[in-house]
């Protein structure tokens, strides 16, 4: 079963088109800063945020009415704020924004929500530059989980939308027994790995690290890590290959340098895939402009790096990877 839920407030008034949208909502941590009024401008745009900190009644046993911080308090143990965002204009609470690519069958997400997390991120950004406190993380849409809205016109309210259950990622599942099951062929194989010490593959870390990077919203990283398995899974084709058809090793690392900083691995894996299993154009074009993307972020500092053009790429990485690793293991049979 899946809940996710929204209940609109009416109350048979008309709302006038010269209004501001106010959202109010609680984060599950607390944002370092004092409490007040900050304008924040995005665009042509701006904002007011309305921060104020609250604290927990118990943490770790303290309890009282002063105050009690942890530090580096990433998951809200000791604080959490309260916040009021305020937009002089009338937003569209029905509108639909984009779709999750790596979570699975998800609904879409709400536009205006989207909206909000980018000024609530540009605030929570300056407040870490200032302050020089690096353990603040942005919030994800999933940290904004429910909130009331309402419209204002500077005498009256119009309550909105009051949303009680907002994940993002399909809701919950309510259920008996533990969800966390997997099945026995993959409980084995944990097993063995465990009991044997074996070691895990590299690129499969990279690329789960990828997918928790686009859970976070972080998809600059993303885009790090999706490439790095990329890399790590071609360069370790290319030597086994290389080395089954006696190309002298200079050549071959040669080769690996071109790729790294070029982009360009249609060449190589044309070279290197004659009387096997060939690669999928596309996705290798794909994967070209993938690393492309991760030397610009690297070298050239780029942070704008789309969504859905991300996650769809590192489903496309995933299939390169697995297509490379079949060739690996058809060689390695071969011998």
């Amino acid at each position: 079963m899946e809940a996710d839920s929204s209940k609109p407030k009416e109350e048979g008034r008309k709302v006038p088109d010269d209004v501001h949208t106010v959202f109010a909502f609680s984060l599950p941590y607390a944002i370092p800063i004092s409490d007040g009024n900050y304008v924040v401008k995005l665009g042509n745009k701006n904002a007011i945020i309305k921060i104020k900190r609250i604290q927990r009644k118990d943490v770790a046993g303290f309890t009282g009415t002063g105050t009690v911080q942890m530090r580096f308090d990433k998951f809200g143990r000791s604080s959490f704020s309260a916040i009021f965002m305020e937009f002089p204009w009338r937003m569209n609470l029905s509108e639909e924004g984009r779709r999750p690519v790596t979570l699975g069958d998800v609904p879409p997400r709400n536009k205006a929500k989207e909206g909000v997390l980018r000024f609530l991120n540009r605030f929570i950004e300056t407040v870490r530059y200032i302050t020089q406190e690096y353990w603040v993380e942005p919030a994800r849409y999933q940290d904004l989980l429910a909130y009331e809205v309402f419209y204002w016109d500077g005498k009256t309210r119009y309550p909105a939308q009051l949303m009680l259950l907002d994940t993002g990622v399909g809701g919950i599942g309510i259920g008996t027994g533990n969800p966390f099951q997997i099945s026995a062929e993959k409980l084995g194989e944990l097993n063995d790995i465990l009991s044997n010490e074996l070691p895990l593959e590299t690129s499969r870390i990279f690329l789960l690290n990828s997918r928790d990077a686009c859970l976070q919203e972080d998809f600059r990283l993303a885009v790090v890590e999706a490439v790095t398995a990329l890399e790590i899974a071609l360069y370790r084709f290319i030597r086994i290959r290389g080395e089954k058809l006696k190309i002298p090793k200079e050549d071959l690392e040669n080769s690996i340098k071109n790729v790294g900083l070029t982009g360009n691995i249609i060449v190589i894996l044309r070279m290197l895939t004659e009387n096997l299993e060939q690669p999928d154009e596309t996705i290798v074009e794909e994967c070209r402009l993938g690393i492309r993307v991760r030397n610009k972020i690297l070298h050239e500092g780029l942070r704008e790096v789309s969504s859905t053009e991300t996650e769809n790429r590192i489903v496309t990485i995933e299939k390169m990877v697995d297509y490379l690793n079949r060739l690996i293991m058809a060689i390695e049979t071969s011998k």
